[in-house]
């Protein structure tokens, strides 16, 4: 059976030009006069890198898709759609997938964007660390057959490419920029905005004005964008109530208080907080190598009464790390692990921890910081004493800290497809399992995933989701409603499986 992807440029075009008439944030608006707009986000963290390859933070990506535009874009509901690339067309076993290119493109520095200049993006980010190398890793070779013409080679199918060619690894720099080795320090992209230097105070504020030659101008109706970094919740809060930013990701106990000042509250579901196992061989901690043990852990937590009090009800209570409209979510799973104390103590003594152990769990300062009080008294309770390590930001060497960790509380986002989580967390490579580790149940599915569709692949995308659950391979918490407060002078549609909605998705309230 040949399966094929495909949105024509004529529709695009098309499309392009019936969304401009219309007015809602995301629909290729216009701004309806000649004055100067200006849009300012509050973000949860610093850009470390302006390389696409080193870009690894769900919240970076308003800075990246500032500067550089994708190969691919994705729908608010998360449906992925031409972009820079006008169609895509995988072959019949899913190991080609061809790419047609605008043409009359050129990045900020004038270099042209062609298929060459694909191939060195592709190529670059196959060599760097960020989120987009395990995708890149299926790609054995790109083949320019013409200029406007690529051809993506893999090593097997890879069911999560699509949407990784609409975030990181489709974001398209200049290959001079590249080649350079300037990329990291200094943005140079074809995207809707150029960096302002001259008005950017780095780690503080990044101004960007309007790319006077973007394709697409229509999508983004602000002149310039100001995007300002804040670790702190509280004052990243402030600073909008104040009117210094005029939209932040926020949480659940600020939604009263906002209401009462007048912001725009919206929700979407989208993160899983709790805390990732990740030493399950037992390398650094050996109890986390026991089954028994993870298990106990799970069984230790009254996910219900955290729901209620700490999430003020924002969310679900939930055992599994994926997006509930994804292929892998299965509902009855979440009423695996009901708070039970007394089977965690039971489990803990089967493994041999009938004394109970000690465990250092990081977690991010901020968001983490109140929960993680809760989590450690719960542990206490069945007799797990949790030494928590609070580490720096990840613009300041959080990221680092995090590797050399038994175990890890932080905020995981969710995606569609499921694809991109396995990515992200169950490799041996993945960013967030540093330690390496698999079995041969997830080694053999993640095998069998990439060279099925349909019911048959959702059928196996649920049987590694019903292993990891299982075998406990993280202590998930809640599913939450992420919360976003917006000032009443603009609108954002929501979107779906991303931390941050694209820039697209703001427009002026009027």
């Amino acid at each position: 059976m040949k399966r094929i992807v495909q949105l024509g440029s004529t529709l695009l075009v098309a499309a392009l030009v019936l969304t401009a008439c219309s007015g809602s944030p995301g629909d290729d608006a216009a701004p309806s006069d000649d004055v100067p707009r200006e849009l300012i986000l509050g973000n949860n963290g610093d850009v470390l890198s302006w390389d696409p390859g080193e870009m690894k933070e769900g919240a970076i990506i308003s800075y990246a898709e500032a500067v550089y535009d994708p190969l691919l874009r994705k729908t608010s509901e998360g449906v992925v759609e031409p972009n820079l690339a006008t169609d895509f067309e995988y072959n019949e076993d899913l190991t080609e997938l061809t790419l047609t290119l605008q043409e009359g493109i050129s990045f900020t520095d004038g270099e042209p964007f062609d298929a060459e200049a694909v191939i060195a993006n592709i190529e670059a980010r196959k060599a760097g660390s960020g989120s987009a190398s395990e995708a890149a890793a299926s790609i054995d070779e790109v083949v320019a057959t013409d200029d406007s013409t690529v051809v993506l080679q893999l090593s097997a199918p890879n069911p999560g490419l699509l949407s990784a060619l609409a975030t990181y690894l489709g974001y398209m720099a200049s290959p001079a920029a590249i080649e350079a080795g300037t990329i990291g320090s200094e943005p140079v992209g074809s995207g809707p905005y150029v960096l302002d230097s001259g008005s950017t105070i780095s780690g503080s504020s990044y101004a960007f004005e309007r790319n006077a030659d973007y394709w697409n101008a229509e999508a983004y109706p602000f002149d310039t964008v100001v995007i300002k970094p804040f670790e702190d919740f509280t004052a990243r809060f402030n600073a909008l109530t104040t009117g210094q930013i005029q939209f932040m990701y926020a949480t659940p106990d600020m939604v009263e208080q906002a209401e009462a000042s007048g912001l725009t509250v919206q929700t979407v579901p989208g993160e899983w907080q709790g805390v990732i196992l990740q030493d399950r061989a037992g390398t650094l901690s050996p109890a986390l190598g026991e089954v028994a043990v993870r298990q106990a852990i799970n069984y230790a937590i009254d996910r219900e009464a955290i729901l209620d009090t700490y999430y003020n009800g924002f969310g679900q209570v939930s055992t599994q790390t994926f997006n509930p409209a994804s292929q892998a979510w299965i509902e009855e799973l979440n009423e695996r692990y009901p708070y039970d104390p007394e089977m965690a103590r039971e489990l803990l003594a089967e493994a041999g921890y009938a004394e109970g152990f000690e465990i250092p769990i990081s977690y991010s300062e901020g968001f983490m910081s109140p929960l993680v009080p809760i989590v450690q008294q719960y542990l206490a309770e069945v007799g797990i004493t949790m030494t928590p390590v609070p580490i720096n930001g990840f613009a300041n060497g959080g990221l680092e800290t995090l590797k050399g960790q038994p175990a890890f509380m932080l905020s995981f986002s969710t995606n569609i497809p499921a694809w991109t989580d396995v990515l992200n967390k169950l490799t041996p490579t993945s960013l967030w399992n540093n330690f390496g580790y698999t079995d041969d149940t997830v080694q053999s599915l993640l095998e069998e995933i990439p060279l099925t569709q349909g019911d048959e692949q959702t059928a196996l995308y649920q049987e590694l989701n019903t292993h990891l659950v299982e075998d406990a391979w993280f202590a998930p918490i809640v599913l939450q409603q992420n919360v976003y407060l917006a000032s009443p002078e603009i609108d954002v549609t929501m979107q779906q499986a991303q931390l941050i909605p694209s820039l697209r998705f703001f427009a002026p309230a009027d």
